[in-house]
């Protein structure tokens, strides 16, 4: 098989020199990875001397797996046929016989293959204080938390000294907005990465108001000199046209220098040439207006020059960013706010190092920023950045267009003073970079294709790169990279433009025949809006029919935003097809996640009216909203007492409704009857269980309520309690994961399909938009055209109109926006091997198609395309049959869409699990006294729990462990008497359980070992949870131990015994049970069960026969 590209893929191996490689979708971009890692490795003396640095976990694991599963192939001789195939085989034999010689051992330890991240945090563990780290940190996914925490610390020092009248002064510039200016610092913290030059402004206000003002001149000029140069020959004739065109308006000849102080007048040229919407005026719109009278040689003139720049897409575009450019005179109020903010900003970055480390967490950023102050600056490297100069000799770098500026940085130190080290004519070092500019889509990430397409042309870090284009498709058929190279050839046009993030588009050829599938080749439908769910409907119908005609095809429905599934999701299931759709919502707004939250509402506040209202028309209870206007007339007191108006319903209810309400008031009262009983996941369980709540989902949903209660066991653990707004936080970024379905449809967003490929992609509601871009605290633009590149810096003013710097770079953004849609466009389409369906929903007229789309949509870019608004397919109006509504109420009554449990299913489940036990008897105590050994066991049980979960037992008087205490303790509602009377007795049966030698020996971690372990079964058709409070097997005895706390003790006259018999005599039947639930669960390995009670209070372990 010849290859289009075959000299560039033979270039890029050649260990010797240096390349950026333009590698499309479907290229073979893995293959060429693996030859080249092969080709290097088998030319240094240390594996580690070859960095392949990637982005993600996947794509290094699999790139090491990829790498050895080519070496373990050729020491098995394993057949081969193609060429490239060959090529690699030859490849590896010539590392084997190296590693042989070097006494190499070839394996996944020894590959230097890592992320990003993961390097950034080996350096700053190597280098702890210098990198600022001061120590070992773990980084998280989600910051959101912990930069909230900064913002709320650092906005409490409002009007305390000099930082807190700076706070003040921000505040009033918002107009007080305390949330508005929350919401901008949150923002800004996770973009911390190019702060470098911004938070010394204050340091020398005028000096860096001169630089700024200065770069701002050198970026004017350089686009002045863009559009002279594409003017060319009409340059001068434009300037005498438009001197006349002043003198009759009697305004002052231009000067179209190349300087940034004839701005102005370069401004009065553009409009002139173009149109308030930014078009080239057509003959009819040049007027007396702008200096043309009817039929003078000057007015012929000019619209000859018009029409020979019409086509000229990059001239307009500049001309358009000349509208948008700011005098070099800087505003003197907006300087004095960047100025601000930049004396605030270190300030708000100590507060967030405080929140680091109190949380023993960090960010992402701070990795990377500590990363590259681990390695020093140019003029003074560390010793690490001097070791790893010995240590690494090649680096390779995949998926480069998604690198952000810092991380850029970090690759530029590491490569400090290779360019001299290859000019003395020892053996080079390398750098390769390979991605694909159309398929940055990271912006958000803080990616900029910029620096992709800057080492495209060759510069990267002081190193020399030759840049290197594969074009052969090995993924799609013919007609889809036929339709593709047609469609984004006019979108994408034929140049770079780092300066706007815009990429050329590379061209592909493919040798994957088409098939003969009417869903090969990519098809554009266009629906009426008006129709209801018509695109989805249809979607469902052709999905239907692939899985129908070619069952073990992949399928892919990919969306913009994940709120764009819904109704493609409710069809498919209408359908009857299977899908996995991860990640697509989160779980607060699951229905089974809305009832559980309303059920929590109402257990921290009986008297939340919304969360009672929830409770009577969710699904356990599932009451009319007669029922429930009746029940709030007969009981007028606000807040409503919900217990006491389900107790006394009115006579007038139908008895179904009555029963309902019954149903949800014995739920209930057992809830407060429980109160500070049991520990908080248990005690919601136990009663979203005996109202039913799993009688009313599915496995999806019991999936949901799983995480739930996950999220309830950390609220208990970290003494939250029921801290409502923080489990609403928790759900809303949680999401939901979808079970694994065979031959199920996949469906995700676009971004998260990167990388993918199916045999069909579905692409609907491409006419709908996301989020605007908000006005951002701070803007900054990195002008890459000069020597080196340099900062713009300007602050949100709340001047929309002005043409202001700030506002200039907000326009740039959504121009750089503008083009990353397009590339996401590209991404979309480039996921399908055989076929690609587009679809979008649209209100049109008879006459008017095609329809005019929304404007920052994917259809809108789409038919902007010859190709698109050929493709378009208008679908008619579907027939009624199979469609559905997602409406409740209809004329103000009431349908059957009320999702409730069904009559028969109303009953109240006896108590079950630990509370369920007959209580042992013990000495008479008053009901404050009950309550408090109620608590006392709840909160030691707790303890316990989390004691057992250390590595290494803690001491009783270790401060994370009186923290447990406390705040289990401040979980109740005790006097501070009541309080500290608790809070001594848990605190001495934990310090007796500690030093206790079988305390612990239970404690102490093991295999198969748990702590409150729940298990569930079905009794009499009910639902029945069980807690085991420690289950471990020991390793000596090889005997499985269940064992029971009790904080209990002797009576004054009772012997230690006596106390004993009596006890195991209460729980013999407790824990036979458990011992049964345990066989029968087949939980861990199949040995002997002893069972047992502990008793803290006396250091003694009780076993029952």
């Amino acid at each position: 098989m010849s290859l289009t590209d075959q000299i560039a893929r033979s270039s890029a191996i050649d260990p010797t020199r240096s390349f950026c490689v333009s590698a499309p979708a479907g290229s073979g971009k893995t293959e060429l990875l693996t030859q080249r890692l092969l080709a290097l490795l088998a030319r240094v003396d240390r594996p580690e001397q070859v960095l392949a640095i990637t982005f993600t976990r996947k794509a290094a694991s699999e790139m090491a797996l990829r790498v050895l599963e080519k070496i373990d192939q050729a020491k098995q001789d394993a057949p081969i046929s193609a060429e490239h195939e060959r090529q690699t085989r030859q490849l590896a034999l010539d590392l084997i016989a190296h590693a042989t010689r070097k006494n190499w051992r070839l394996d996944d330890t020894t590959l230097n293959i890592r992320t990003i991240d993961s390097f950034c945090h080996e350096l700053t563990r190597q280098m702890p204080i210098l990198s600022g780290t001061g120590g070992l940190v773990e980084p998280v996914d989600n910051a959101q938390p912990l930069y909230e925490a900064a913002v709320r610390n650092f906005l409490a020092q409002a009007g305390e000294g000099e930082v807190g009248e700076g706070v003040v002064d921000l505040l009033r510039q918002f107009n007080n907005r305390w949330s508005k200016v929350s919401e901008l610092l949150i923002a800004l913290l996770g973009r911390r990465g190019d702060w470098g030059k911004l938070v010394s402004q204050h340091h020398d206000p005028a000096g860096a108001e001169a630089g700024i003002m200065r770069t701002l001149e050198d970026l004017t000029s350089h686009r002045l000199a863009l559009i002279e140069e594409r003017l060319g020959a009409q340059f001068q004739p434009l300037i005498a046209i438009g001197n006349e065109a002043q003198a009759v308006l009697n305004k002052a000849p231009l000067s179209l220098g190349g300087g940034a102080e004839t701005l102005r007048d370069w401004q009065a040229l553009v409009g002139m040439l173009l149109t308030a919407q930014h078009d080239w005026r057509k003959p009819g719109g040049v007027t007396i207006r702008q200096g043309f009278t009817p039929k003078s040689e000057a007015k012929a003139q000019f619209l000859a020059v018009l029409e020979s720049l019409r086509e000229d897409e990059v001239l307009r575009e500049a001309l358009i960013e000349l509208a948008h450019l700011p005098d070099t005179q800087q505003d003197g109020a907006a300087w004095d706010l960047v100025v601000l903010i930049s004396s605030l900003l270190p300030v708000l970055q100590a507060h967030l190092l405080l929140v680091f480390q109190q949380a023993g967490a960090v960010d992402h950023t701070h990795v990377s920023l500590a990363a590259i102050q681990a390695l020093g600056p140019d003029e003074l490297p560390t010793a690490l950045a001097q070791r790893l100069d010995y240590q690494i000799e090649h680096m390779l770098v995949d998926e480069f267009q998604d690198t952000s500026a810092s991380q850029a940085e970090l690759l530029s130190r590491l490569m400090r003073g290779w360019m001299e080290h290859n000019q003395t004519g020892a053996a080079p070092r390398t750098l390769f970079v390979v991605g694909d500019a159309m398929q940055s889509i990271y912006g958000f990430r803080y990616a900029d294709v910029s620096l992709f397409l800057e080492a495209r042309q060759g510069r990267m870090g002081g190193m020399a790169l030759e840049p290197l284009t594969l074009t052969q498709n090995f993924r799609s058929q013919l007609k889809v990279v036929k339709w593709v190279n047609e469609a984004f050839s006019e979108l994408f046009g034929s140049e770079d433009s780092p300066h706007f993030g815009r990429v050329k588009h590379v061209s592909a050829s493919s040798l994957v025949p088409d098939t003969s599938s009417s869903y090969s080749g990519v098809r554009i439908q266009l629906f009426q809006e008006s129709e209801n769910d018509g695109e989805a409907t249809a979607i469902a119908r052709q999905v239907s029919e692939i899985r129908r005609n070619h069952p073990s095809a992949s399928i892919a429905v990919l969306v913009r935003a994940k709120g764009h599934a819904a109704s493609i999701t409710a069809a498919l299931i209408e359908a009857g097809v299977p899908f996995a759709g991860d990640a697509l919502q989160s779980l607060f707004e699951q229905p089974a996640i809305e009832s559980l939250m309303s059920l929590c509402r109402w257990l921290a506040n009986p008297a939340d009216m919304v969360a009672a209202l929830g409770l009577l028309r969710g699904p356990s209870c599932g009451v009319s909203l007669a029922t429930i206007s009746a029940l709030l007339n007969a009981h007028p007191e606000r807040p409503l007492h919900l217990l006491n108006a389900l107790l006394s319903p009115p006579d007038s209810l139908p008895d179904d409704e009555r029963g309902r309400l019954t149903h949800l008031a014995q739920a209930l009262d057992w809830a407060q009857a429980k109160r500070d009983r049991l520990g908080l996941p248990i005690w919601v369980e136990q009663v979203w269980l005996r109202l039913g709540g799993a009688d009313c989902l599915s496995d999806q949903e019991l999936r949901c309520v799983e995480c739930f209660f996950g999220m309830l066991r950390v609220a208990e653990q970290t003494g939250r309690g029921l801290d409502i707004s923080w489990l609403q936080q928790e759900m809303s970024m949680a999401v939901v994961e979808s079970a694994d379905t065979v031959n199920g449809v996949e469906i995700m967003t676009l971004h998260k399909a990167k990388g993918l490929e199916f045999d069909y992609v579905f692409m609907p509601c491409l006419n709908k938009r996301t989020r605007a871009l908000q006005r951002d605290l701070i803007r900054w633009h990195w002008h890459g055209e000069s020597a080196q590149r340099e900062l713009l810096i300007a602050a949100n003013d709340e001047d929309k109109e002005s043409r202001t710097l700030y506002n200039y770079m907000k326009w740039m953004q959504k121009k750089k926006d503008e083009e990353e849609l397009k590339r996401l466009l590209y991404v979309g389409i480039t996921r399908a091997r055989s076929g690609v369906m587009l679809s979008a929903s649209a209100d049109w007229a008879t006459d008017d198609l095609p329809p005019d789309a929304a404007a920052g949509s994917l259809l809108a870019m789409l038919l902007r395309t010859s190709k698109g608004a050929a493709t378009l397919e208008i679908c008619p109006a579907g027939d009624e049959e199979g469609s559905f509504s997602h409406d409740s109420l209809a004329n103000g009554v009431e349908t059957s869409s009320l999702k409730r449990l069904a009559q028969s299913a109303l009953c109240t489940p006896s108590p079950a699990g630990r509370e369920a036990e007959t209580a042992p008897a013990s000495v008479a105590v008053s009901s404050v006294g009950n309550r408090l050994e109620r608590v006392t066991g709840t909160i030691c049980h707790r303890v316990l729990e989390l004691i057992a979960g250390e590595p290494c037992l803690p001491e009783a008087d270790a401060p994370r462990v009186q923290a447990w205490i406390a705040n289990n303790i401040a979980l109740h509602t005790l006097t501070p008497e009541q309080a500290e009377h608790t809070g001594q007795r848990v605190q001495r049966l934990i310090a007796l359980a500690l030093s206790c030698e079988v305390g612990r020996w239970i404690l102490s971690a093991r295999n198969e070992a748990a702590t409150e372990l729940a298990l569930s079964r079905l009794e009499a058709g009910e639902c029945k949870t069980y807690v085991i409070d420690r289950i471990f097997v020991d390793e000596e005895t090889n005997l499985r131990w269940i064992i029971d706390f009790k904080t209990s003790q002797p009576g004054d006259s009772e012997t230690i015994e006596a106390f004993e018999a009596r006890e195991c005599e209460a729980h013999q039947s407790q824990l036979a049970r458990y011992a049964e639930l345990v066989r029968g669960a087949q939980w861990g390995r199949d040995v002997p069960i002893r069972t047992a009670l502990y008793f803290p209070a006396i250091q003694r372990l009780a076993v029952l026969q």
